[in-house]
C-alpha cells in the first residue's frame, strides 16, 4: 500500500475567521477523507489577543480538520524582516513538536515566505497558495496624495522581498484565478503553476427542498415571498450598503421580499439597515450557512472594480452556487463572474428590477454545475498531483 504524503499546512491568519474554517480546514478534511494525504496544521498568532483567540478555537478547529491543529506565537508582519524572525520560530517548534512532514502547503505570500527558512532547513518543498495580490489588498483603497506615495514604495519592496523568497524556493504555486496567476507571472516565470479556484464543501453545502421549506417556515417566509440573503462582513468592499439598495428598489416596485442577513457584525448591520421592515439580521455558524441558503430565492455578491477584487474568487460565491442560488453580482470579480454566466445564474446588480426565483429544477442544475467545478471532489486530482512525494 502507498504512504500517503504527510503535509503541513502553514498560516499566519489564527483560527478565529469564517474564512479559516472554510478554506483551510475543511480543505483539510476534505483530502483527507479523499484519501489523497494526511495533514499536520501550524498556525501563526502575531499578539496576545490573537494566541488567546486562536487557543479558544482549538479544539473545534481540531475536531473540524480531523487533524493536530498547533498554535506558534510569532512577532507583528509589520516587524522589519518578521518573514525570517517568525520562519526560525518556525523551524524551532517544528523540532520541540516533532513533526513529520513531506511538504509544507503555505497558503498567503506572508506563510510561503516565513516557510522558506523551514523549507531550507527541512530540504522539504513549498506549495504556495496564493490567495490574492498583497499589493492591491494594502494599496488600493489609499487616498491621494504623499501618503499614497509614500505606503505604495514601502509595500511594495516588502511584496517584492517576500516573493523573491518565495520564488527561490516553491516548487509550485496555486493561483485561485486565472487574472491571479497572469499578474504573478513576472514573478514566478515557468515554474510549475496552477489555478484552483476557490472550493466549498459538497458534505455541507447542496440543494435540498425539505431543507428549504423547513428555514423558510422557521423565519416565517411566506411560500410566494422572495428572499434574499446577504452573507459576509460589514468590511467596505463588500458593498452592503449597495445590497440594501437593490433591496429597496424591489420593495418600491410592490414585490413581495424579505431580506435575510448573515453577519457576525451583527450590530454594525443593524444600525446600517436602519428602520427597514422585512429584514432579519443574524449571525451563524458555517454549518448552518446551508440551511440558509437552501431557504433564499438570491444572493449577493458586489464589488469594488479594485485589483484586489480583480484576483478574487470567494469561498461564498462556491457555496451560493453549491445550493443552486442565483447571484446578484457586477463584474468586478472576472472569473467567477464569468462561471456565473455560463453555470446561468448571474442576476446583473444594474440590470434593474426585475428578479425571478429559480425553479427546485433549475437550482439542481446550477448545483450541480459548480459541484463539477468548485469541490474538492472536482479538484482532487490537482491537489493530489501536487502533494505527491518524487
Amino acid at each position: 500500500m502507498v504512504e500517503k504524503p504527510k503535509i503541513l499546512f502553514v498560516l499566519s491568519e489564527g483560527l478565529q475567521s469564517t474564512v479559516i474554517d472554510s478554506q483551510v480546514l475543511q480543505h483539510v478534511r476534505a483530502i483527507q477523507n479523499l484519501g489523497i494525504a494526511e495533514f499536520s496544521i501550524i498556525t501563526l498568532a502575531c499578539t496576545k489577543t490573537a494566541y488567546e483567540e486562536a487557543e479558544e478555537h482549538l479544539q473545534r478547529a481540531q475536531d473540524v480538520a480531523g487533524c493536530d491543529v498547533m498554535i506558534l506565537r510569532g512577532v507583528r508582519p509589520g516587524w522589519p524582516l518578521s518573514e525570517l524572525i517568525n520562519g526560525y520560530r518556525l523551524v524551532r517548534f517544528v523540532s520541540q513538536k516533532g513533526v513529520d512532514f513531506d511538504k509544507i502547503h503555505a497558503r498567503t505570500d506572508y506563510s510561503a515566505a516565513l516557510s522558506t527558512v523551514l523549507a531550507r532547513r527541512s530540504k522539504k518543498g513549498i506549495i504556495w497558495d496564493c490567495r490574492g495580490d498583497f499589493f492591491a489588498e494594502r494599496t488600493d483603497r489609499l487616498p491621494f496624495g504623499f501618503k499614497r506615495i509614500f505606503m505604495t514604495a514601502i509595500v511594495g519592496a516588502v511584496y517584492r522581498r517576500r516573493l523573491k523568497m518565495i520564488e527561490r524556493t516553491a516548487e509550485a504555486a496555486i493561483f485561485v484565478t486565472t487574472v491571479l496567476r497572469d499578474r504573478m507571472a513576472k514573478f514566478w516565470g515557468t515554474k510549475k503553476a496552477i489555478v484552483i479556484p476557490g472550493a466549498a464543501s459538497e458534505r455541507l453545502f447542496f440543494f435540498d427542498e425539505e431543507l428549504r421549506q423547513s428555514i423558510r417556515a422557521r423565519l416565517s417566509i411566506e411560500p410566494d415571498q422572495l428572499l434574499l440573503v446577504y452573507a459576509g462582513s460589514m468590511v467596505e468592499y463588500q458593498k452592503f450598503p449597495e445590497s440594501l439598495v437593490y433591496f429597496d428598489n424591489l420593495k418600491a416596485n410592490d414585490l413581495n421580499v424579505h431580506y435575510l442577513v448573515v453577519t457576525n457584525q451583527v450590530e454594525q448591520a443593524r444600525r446600517l439597515v436602519g428602520d427597514r421592515k422585512n429584514v432579519t439580521v443574524l449571525s451563524a455558524l458555517l454549518e448552518e450557512m446551508n440551511g440558509y441558503l437552501n431557504a433564499g430565492d438570491a444572493a449577493f455578491m458586489i464589488r469594488d472594480n479594485l485589483p484586489l477584487n480583480a484576483v478574487a474568487f470567494p469561498t461564498k460565491f462556491a457555496e451560493y452556487g453549491l445550493c443552486g442560488l442565483p447571484v446578484i453580482m457586477n463584474s468586478a470579480v472576472p472569473d467567477a463572474s464569468k462561471l456565473a454566466q455560463k453555470a446561468g445564474n448571474y442576476v446583473n446588480c444594474d440590470a434593474g428590477v426585475a428578479l425571478d426565483a429559480f425553479s427546485h429544477s433549475e437550482r439542481r442544475k446550477v448545483a450541480a454545475y459548480y459541484r463539477s467545478r468548485v469541490t474538492k471532489q472536482a479538484q482532487a486530482q490537482a491537489y493530489a498531483d501536487l502533494y505527491q512525494v518524487n
